[in-house]
């Protein structure tokens, strides 16, 4: 400033008007760092916060939020994280009401991608994101699948967390006298009656929330009449008593008279039916790769890993990969720490990390492989097939899934038989789709 003003008493009236307007200049440019360095500190002092909803299905899980959300308020200090913690099935059976009586309680929800996605979408209940999904370029963050599941009518809702693979899981101890079990069905049959010859089971299954022995009609139906004809039937499009649904029961039935399950599985949850396993009373259990999280590790290292086996000879081979994923409330529109969070996850290994405890696959496109031999035969699984489905309750509105499930137990348990349980679900088909069209 000084060396200015020397400049203009040397020099003519011209240069004392030229440097008069740089010191205007230089003073009106030094106001303006000065406001734009009092709005950066205000940014940085301000406090934010955030309120994440969550429903997880063990300690493990617990402890794997715990450490995702200290790496997120390590790289974002200025923001409090909160959290809310249901229990997993009361959440899956109520999340509308949850979501509806929400009172600003929570900003961030753990959800499923797929149909139970576009049910909150299409009822208002979640956040479109589809500005926060152009803002950060997360459509070249997520693979293809990942992205489908997070959409509703063109918009994205949602952001991808992970996906895993189903299958089963199965004491490589028990099952070595019996190689061929999962390479066909007829092999898997004969397993089933050499267990039960020998007062075993080869398959555990809780049944007392259902959605396990839903997976049981998702692969056969898969296996016989392949991922088109699933879809279209879980969509209402076709009548649960076409001859080729009857088929699925059919050979469901082949199975049950077998003595491949263990019996009264409506009277153990999925955790319940476990110990089975432990116990060597049953061999295997079809479940997600998620159950992995509860399973003690003297099993876990005596565990294998087999798709569900061949049906039908020249069908082509479609997996249920269940994609879960993060929705916001519709009050989040307003929080950029929301923004900040779901970004966060996005960039960088904080869903690497998380996904490696909790056993399941990252979504990223540019994910690098995991050293976890179950993840690892997961992603050959769903990377070797020509489809996936999301699985019977995400694919199916809760309205009829629901419902659907528990006739499915009782055709399980034998208290209804194959046509009867047909006939309830085709009752049921009819009643929902025709007040959902």
């Amino acid at each position: 400033m000084i060396r200015l003003f020397e400049l203009a008493d040397l020099g003519s009236i011209g240069a004392l008007k030229h440097s008069s307007k740089w010191l205007t200049f230089l003073l009106l440019l030094c106001l303006l760092i000065g406001s734009w360095q009092v709005k950066a500190k205000h940014e940085l002092d301000k406090q934010y916060s955030l309120t994440l909803v969550l429903m997880p299905s063990s300690g493990k899980q617990r402890q794997a939020y715990k450490q995702l959300i200290e790496r997120f308020s390590t790289a974002y200090p200025h923001v409090e994280v909160g959290t809310q913690v249901y229990e997993n099935e009361y959440y899956k059976k109520n999340i509308e009401d949850i979501m509806k009586s929400n009172d600003g309680e929570g900003d961030l929800f753990f959800w499923f991608g797929g149909e139970r996605l576009r049910a909150l979408a299409k009822n208002d209940l979640i956040l479109d994101i589809s500005s926060w999904w152009q803002q950060a370029n997360w459509d070249n963050t997520f693979s293809s699948a990942a992205k489908h599941a997070s959409q509703y009518q063109q918009h994205y809702y949602a952001l991808p967390i992970n996906y895993y693979q189903w299958g089963f899981y199965y004491r490589q101890s028990m099952i070595r006298y019996q190689p061929d079990t999962f390479t066909s069905w007829q092999q898997f049959l004969m397993s089933c009656q050499s267990f039960a010859n020998k007062q075993q089971h080869l398959v555990t299954i809780g049944s007392k929330e259902a959605w396990p022995v839903a997976a049981w009609f998702d692969y056969l139906n898969l296996r016989i009449n392949g991922l088109a004809f699933h879809q279209q039937l879980l969509a209402g499009n076709i009548a649960f008593t076409d001859k080729r649904v009857v088929q699925v029961f059919n050979y469901w039935q082949q199975a049950i008279d077998a003595e491949c399950f263990v019996p009264n599985s409506d009277e153990m949850g999925w955790k319940q039916a476990l110990p089975a396993m432990y116990r060597e009373k049953a061999a295997a259990v079809l479940m997600g790769n998620f159950f992995l999280a509860t399973v003690p590790d003297r099993v876990r290292n005596d565990l294998g890993f087999a798709a569900f086996p061949p049906v039908l000879e020249g069908q082509k081979q479609y997996e249920e990969a269940p994609i879960d994923v993060i929705v916001a409330h519709p009050q989040a529109k307003t929080n950029i720490a929301a923004y900040w969070f779901l970004d966060f996850l996005s960039k960088g290994d904080a869903l690497v990390e998380l996904n490696q405890q909790l056993g399941k696959i990252n979504p990223l496109s540019s994910s690098k492989g995991s050293e976890d031999r179950f993840i690892q035969a997961g992603t050959q699984l769903l990377n070797s097939a020509k489809g996936v489905s999301q699985f019977f309750d995400r694919d199916s509105p809760k309205q009829f899934a629901l419902p659907a499930m528990d006739i499915m137990v009782e055709f399980l348990e034998g208290r209804v038989t194959a046509s009867e349980a047909l006939e309830q679900l085709e009752a049921l088909r009819t009643k929902v789709f025709k007040s959902i069209h």
